[in-house]
């Protein structure tokens, strides 16, 4: 869902009518019934939201999914290490394991990274971002704010360890040389290509924004997110152009 944003945005699209997302969903595999499931699912869940236009429902991305969204497209790098992580520590007894699990989950997808059992890291102070999951806290979870500081050497070292840097520098290698084969491709403007498209940028571009806003002192030497945000440029300017051709096609009066 978030590709289909991105590439609505490059025709300056913040919404998109429900009949063409549930058609460019169609594009990537999925039928109708489980389109329109997913659409409800996500806006139930706060991750989109409709506005009626005449007969039909415009959607937009919404919360901390928009926001990931914008952190994945503007590809920002971290500010500059400033000695200390926002820190979230949480003791949750295991009969509460369901919310223990989604404080953990929203954390994460908010950018921060799990330095060991009960003990998420931030450069910046994101807790703004956990307020709906805290808002369901049970009486006997503890969830208290700190700051850590540390300085640069063991901080890049509990960054290595929070967010798994060595296994994502592997990772992030891997997309690069995937991308990179596939700029030999002849994109068409259809449902085919952006179905390509797809396959080829929406797990890379998930991939980032696990490590999105990393102050560059703490990334690993020899870091290889740039390698792989230049290959993301490359088959974007590759892509771009038929895709967002067919997306206007759709959503042409």
């Amino acid at each position: 869902m978030p590709f289909l944003f991105g590439v609505a945005s490059a025709v300056d699209l913040a919404e998109l009518p429900g009949p063409a997302l549930v058609r460019m969903l169609g594009d990537l595999g999925l039928s109708d019934p489980a389109a329109r499931a997913l659409i409800a699912r996500m806006r139930r869940d706060g991750q989109l939201t409709g506005t009626r236009h005449g007969r039909s429902v415009h959607y937009r991305l919404a919360g901390a999914f928009a926001e990931s969204f914008q952190r994945v497209r503007t590809g920002a790098t971290g500010s500059p290490w400033r000695g200390h992580f926002h820190t979230v520590l949480y003791q949750v007894p295991e009969r509460h394991r369901a919310f223990r699990d989604a404080l953990r989950r929203t954390a994460q997808f908010a950018g921060y990274g799990l330095l060991q059992q009960g003990v998420l890291i931030c450069p910046e102070d994101r807790r703004d971002r956990l307020a709906g999951v805290l808002a369901d806290a049970p009486d006997e979870a503890q969830v208290h704010f700190a700051r850590l500081e540390l300085p640069t050497p063991d901080a890049a070292r509990a960054a290595r360890t929070a967010w798994r840097l060595d296994e994502l520098d592997a990772l992030y290698r891997t997309h690069a040389a995937t991308l990179r084969a596939a700029l030999t491709d002849v994109p068409a403007p259809d449902g085919a290509s952006l179905r390509r498209f797809a396959d080829l940028l929406s797990e890379p571009l998930v991939d980032t924004l696990r490590a999105t806003g990393l102050p560059p002192e703490l990334a690993p030497p020899d870091w290889s997110l740039p390698e792989l945000r230049r290959a993301i440029g490359q088959l974007h300017g590759l892509y771009l152009a038929p895709v967002t051709a067919y997306v206007r096609q759709l959503v042409a009066p």
